[in-house]
C-alpha cells in the first residue's frame, strides 16, 4: 500500500514536471486576475498565487522574475485582446460606423473577463514608477492610434475638424473611466448599456452629422 501512495506521488509530481509551459504559465496569470477581483495589486504575494494553482511555489519563478513583472505581462496580454478588437475600425475606410460598433463591442467583452487587471494597475500606477511607466505606454499606445484614424478620416472629409490627438486622448481616458467601473469588479453593469453609452459618445464626437455609414 505504501508503495502505491508513493507511486501515485511520483506520477503526480512527473505530470507537474510535463505540464507545457504555456499552460502553465497561463494558470498561474488566470490566479493572479481571479485575486485581483477582490484585492488591490499590493495585497498579492506568490504564496497566495501559488496556493490557488496545481503548481509548486518555486515553478512561479520559471515564468516571473517578482509579482511586477507578472503584473506587466498581464497588461501586455490585455493590450494584445483589446488591440484585436479594436482592428476592425482601426484599419477600415471611411466612418465605418459598423465596424466602430463591433471594435467597441469586443473590448468590452474583453474587459468584461479582464476588468479587475485594468481596475488594479491603473490604481496601482500612481503610486508604483514600474506599473506607471507601463500604463502610461499602454495609453500612450491607444492614444497615437486613434490619433492615426481620426488625421486620416479628417483628411477625406469623414470626420469633423478637431485637434485629433487631444480628442484621442479623451476618448481613450473616458473609455478606461468607464470601463473600469462598469467591469473591474464582480457587480458588472450591464454590458449593452456600456457599449451603446461608448458608441455614442465616439459617433457624436467623430462622425460628420449625418454620415455613419
Amino acid at each position: 500500500m505504501v508503495a502505491m501512495q508513493e507511486s501515485r506521488k511520483s506520477i503526480s509530481k512527473s505530470a507537474r514536471r510535463r505540464r507545457p509551459t504555456v499552460e502553465s504559465r497561463k494558470e498561474i496569470l488566470d490566479r493572479v486576475v481571479e485575486l485581483l477581483w477582490d484585492r488591490p495589486i499590493r495585497d498579492l504575494s506568490i504564496v497566495s498565487i501559488m496556493r490557488g494553482t496545481g503548481l509548486s511555489r518555486p515553478a512561479f519563478y520559471m515564468y516571473f522574475k517578482n509579482i511586477p513583472a507578472l503584473i506587466e505581462e498581464l497588461l501586455v496580454d490585455l493590450e494584445a485582446e483589446m488591440n484585436e478588437a479594436a482592428t476592425p475600425w482601426l484599419v477600415a475606410e471611411g466612418p465605418a460606423g459598423e465596424q466602430l460598433r463591433k471594435s467597441l463591442e469586443g473590448i468590452v467583452a474583453v474587459c468584461r473577463r479582464r476588468g479587475p487587471v485594468l481596475r488594479a494597475i491603473s490604481e496601482s500606477a500612481p503610486h508604483d514608477a514600474r506599473l506607471e511607466r507601463a500604463w502610461s505606454g499602454f495609453m500612450d499606445g491607444w492614444d497615437r492610434a486613434v490619433r492615426d484614424r481620426i488625421l486620416g478620416g479628417q483628411a477625406s472629409g469623414w470626420f469633423q475638424d478637431c485637434d485629433a490627438a487631444m480628442v484621442a486622448s479623451a476618448l481613450n481616458r473616458m473609455d478606461a473611466a468607464i470601463l473600469i467601473e462598469a467591469f473591474g469588479r464582480r457587480d458588472q453593469r450591464d454590458p449593452e448599456a456600456v457599449l451603446e453609452t461608448l458608441c455614442f459618445i465616439w459617433s457624436r464626437t467623430l462622425f460628420v452629422v449625418g454620415d455613419s455609414s
